[in-house]
């Protein structure tokens, strides 16, 4: 009898306790190599990292699983709630949101044009376009400019009329997350989301951001909520509506962010894998609605990656647009040969430089990342040497590179392992503090983890900074520049991106475990937009900003929609 009790419980735990230990040993790797910038993965380090790994990871599973149970054991009755007062919630909740985020755009007047935005102005000013950017991204702020030009004979007012829409279209769009929660029966919890996402400060920066990302966060909320409502919802008139919801987000999600597509590529990869298994399998009735959702979503998103494919080629013909440089997706590898470099080539900038790489190995990597480059190596980030790669190499000679490149890895898998680890360091170690300091903000103003810093090209072309209330400006600068959420005990955590990592992760546990195929394609949505964050070239707040988003209308349904079977 006790040793049935005993199985039962290691069953129960086993999968939380070993998420507990990889995410204490990534923790302690991706610290170590923060702190001290290499880690050398000696057996005394291995045993070092599992021992302390198990030690505290084991009890941190028991833990996690302990508190799930608790939260998913409260029982609260929901009652679907009428139309009208959805409605009304909705309108209210778009109401409150415009006002929580009235104050920025007064403060950061007309707006925050830092990040890509003066990138892709150069390419409005210049008529030469670039597919890097998203050109559905960068001609809706030519329409804005052009409109504030012609009505008002300003640039700048282009850009408030800009950050004016985005901030209606994102408090419509939480909105809408709301009215979901609060129609499902969620009275108590719908209002506290509002007075999160009204009180949040990114969403208020981000909110004023002239940004891709931001567009981009817009509609994978839109997404990843109408997927939801989707897979758990039971009349045909919520299903196709949110069917069609979900079809438009998703194409709006890739015109404003190239690798969108990926995310809702795996999507479609693991309802057509999902599909497969049910439609072969003999169960009950209600594996008949499980097979019809799947087929909608499989097909909604081959429409949406179909559609949205040919209206950027169209785009980009119509454009005569210069092809998108290929380096961004290179980042991994790039940062992998670049470390591999330093450490081993002799290139006279680490004292570590052991000089072992064969000539071969050296070559190509020259000829890869020109003009020295490589020496230019940062662990948190791919830029400096990502400018100078020269990726005619891969597409030309890709068989020499894949060879070089796999060689490498068998001789020195600790610096590839590293690279990537060091890079992501942000994602994996919830207590990360590196991802706010990547930016040098101690030598730029406005380089923090939130970005608040214009170009200086943006002057000369006529926009200028016109705060409309810099007492709140300034405060507001302080609190963007010193990383102020850094300073915050406890409420830190909110803000830091490997929280957010790991919660999905224990989602998509969770969702297994539970055998509920909703919470599977919900968060295999998210996984595909992390791949490409993994392999893009740093962690960066508007990257993780759309993940950050969608976890207070997700974490309901994590407890609640888990239960059941129908989804």
């Amino acid at each position: 009898m006790k040793t049935e009790k005993v199985k039962k419980i290691i069953k129960d735990n086993i999968a939380f306790c070993i998420m507990g230990a990889i995410i204490i040993f990534l923790s302690f790797a991706a610290r170590a190599l923060t702190v001290n910038g290499n880690l050398d993965w000696s057996v005394g380090f291995i045993l070092k990292a599992v021992s302390l790994s198990l030690v505290i990871g084991i009890p941190v599973g028991f833990f996690i699983n302990f508190m799930i149970k608790i939260i998913a054991g409260f029982s609260v009755k929901l009652t679907p709630q009428k139309s009208k007062k959805c409605v009304a919630v909705f309108f209210i909740s778009l109401f409150v949101l415009i006002l929580a985020f009235l104050p920025y755009f007064l403060a950061y007047y007309p707006g925050i044009l830092a990040y890509d935005s003066y990138i892709q102005i150069g390419q409005i000013f210049s008529g030469e376009y670039n597919e890097h950017h998203p050109l559905f991204h960068t001609l809706m702020i030519k329409f804005f400019l052009e409109t504030g030009k012609a009505v008002f004979n300003s640039l700048n007012a282009g850009i408030a009329i800009y950050v004016m829409a985005q901030i209606v279209f994102l408090s419509a769009v939480f909105a809408y997350g709301i009215f979901c929660l609060y129609k499902r029966g969620y009275r108590i919890l719908s209002f506290a989301v509002l007075a999160i996402e009204a009180l949040f400060p990114f969403n208020g920066f981000m909110a004023v951001s002239v940004t891709k990302d931001i567009s981009f966060a817009i509609f994978f909320l839109l997404s990843v909520n109408a997927l939801s409502e989707l897979v758990f919802a039971k009349d045909k008139k919520t299903t196709i509506f949110n069917t069609a919801l979900l079809v438009f987000s998703s194409i709006m999600c890739v015109l404003y962010r190239n690798n969108g597509r990926y995310a809702f590529g795996l999507l479609f990869l693991v309802c057509l894998i999902i599909l497969i298994i049910l439609a072969v399998k003999k169960g009950p009735a209600e594996n008949k609605i499980k097979v019809r959702k799947c087929a909608l979503i499989v097909i909604g998103m081959f429409v949406s990656i179909v559609v949205s494919v040919l209206v950027l080629n169209g785009m980009s013909k119509s454009l005569n647009a210069v092809q998108g440089d290929r380096r961004e997706m290179l980042s991994v590898p790039i940062q992998q040969l670049a470390r591999t470099y330093v450490y081993h080539a002799g290139a006279g900038v680490l004292p570590e430089d052991d000089n072992t790489m064969d000539e071969e190995s050296k070559a190509l990597i020259n000829e890869f990342i020109l003009n020295d480059g490589a020496k230019l190596y940062r662990q948190d980030i791919s830029d400096p040497v990502k400018r100078n790669t020269n990726t005619w190499v891969v597409v030309n000679k890709t068989s020499q590179f894949v060879k070089v490149y796999l060689k490498l890895f068998i001789k020195y898998p600790e610096d590839y392992i590293n690279a990537f680890i060091a890079q992501n360091a942000g994602f994996i170690d919830i207590g990360d503090k590196s991802h706010a300091y990547i930016n040098d903000p101690d030598e730029v103003k406005g380089h923090g983890y939130v970005q608040t810093k214009w170009e200086d090209s943006l002057y000369v072309k006529g926009f200028y900074q016109d705060s409309k209330w810099p007492a709140l400006r300034a405060l507001m600068d302080e609190f963007a520049d010193n990383n102020g959420y850094l300073k915050i005990p406890l409420l830190k955590y909110i803000f830091m991106p490997g929280i957010y990592f790991w919660f999905f992760v224990l989602a998509l546990i969770y969702a297994i475990k539970k055998k509920n195929i909703g919470l599977i394609a919900i968060v295999s949505l998210i996984a595909g937009y992390y791949a490409t964050m993994f392999f893009g070239p740093t962690v960066q707040l508007r990257y993780v900003y759309p993940v950050m988003i969608t976890v207070p209308f997700l974490i309901p349904i994590f407890f609640r929609e888990a239960k059941r079977t129908d989804g």
